[in-house]
């Protein structure tokens, strides 16, 4: 896979830009403060994906949110498709020009297989009651050979985990089986090692995994100060909030 496009002339003004005018100053999206709180993490996803390797003619596939995809086709007027388990957020996706599709992983196939260049999930893995090479490995049949898969997830080893687990506070949401379109939270977070191993079982390869501190926000005021007060912890990597990584599909894989 050649020809770059992605880390073509990433510019910081660009995206500032453009996450005012998708993202904040949207219609359907309901929590203006969330996204002004979780602006950076945004901006450090796109920056990720960024140094991959795409053609110009990419198909882009987002598990969830839209967010990401919403910037990527105002910034760089990608072919960009959301599947999320409702839809929530359909009218507005479609209106910006973004394909739409209610699908749950968990109980439904994407459609088309073999046709996109890149998926991105962000902030999801860790809400789905299954292996995540289960997941990973439905995924991979979506992708083109040689395609990518960028995800992003809460790290295991995180500093907040452990000064949970020493005051004795419970870290993940209560485990349940979702219904169909049924959201659920934390129910489990994985470490480095963990997500390695899943994508390795999944088949894929050329995997990079990276502890980041993609943001330094948090839900509340005394939240967001209390990770700026330890930020100075995440200068070890294992301490830090954030697992990006990027995994390939094999070149020489055609139906799976």
């Amino acid at each position: 896979m050649t020809n770059a496009l992605i880390n073509i002339d990433f510019q910081k003004d660009n995206f500032n830009k453009a996450y005012e005018k998708v993202i904040i100053n949207n219609t359907f999206f309901e929590q203006d403060a969330y996204y002004l709180n979780y602006k950076s993490r945004y901006l450090n996803t796109i920056k990720a994906l960024s140094k991959l390797n795409l053609p110009i003619s990419s198909n882009i596939l987002e598990i969830s949110g839209g967010q990401i995809s919403l910037l990527l086709k105002e910034m760089y007027n990608l072919n960009c498709t959301v599947v999320d388990v409702n839809d929530k957020y359909e009218t507005g996706i479609i209106e910006n020009g973004i394909d739409f599709c209610v699908c749950d992983l968990l109980h439904d196939d994407i459609p088309g297989e073999n046709q996109y260049d890149l998926i991105v999930m962000c902030e999801v893995i860790e809400h789905l009651t299954v292996p995540p090479d289960w997941t990973f490995k439905k995924l991979k049949k979506h992708l083109k050979p040689g395609g990518w898969l960028l995800l992003t997830t809460p790290n295991f080893y995180r500093f907040r985990n452990l000064v949970r687990m020493v005051l004795g506070i419970e870290i993940f949401c209560p485990f349940f089986q979702p219904e169909r379109g049924q959201g659920i939270g934390h129910f489990i977070e994985y470490s480095k090692e963990n997500l390695e191993w899943s994508l390795e079982k999944a088949g894929f390869e050329s995997i990079t995994i990276e502890h980041k501190q993609l943001d330094f926000s948090g839900a509340t005021t005394l939240a967001k100060l209390a990770r700026i007060i330890s930020s100075p912890l995440f200068i070890r990597p294992l301490w830090r909030d954030n697992l990006v990584a990027t995994a390939q599909k094999p070149n020489n894989s055609v139906l799976s």
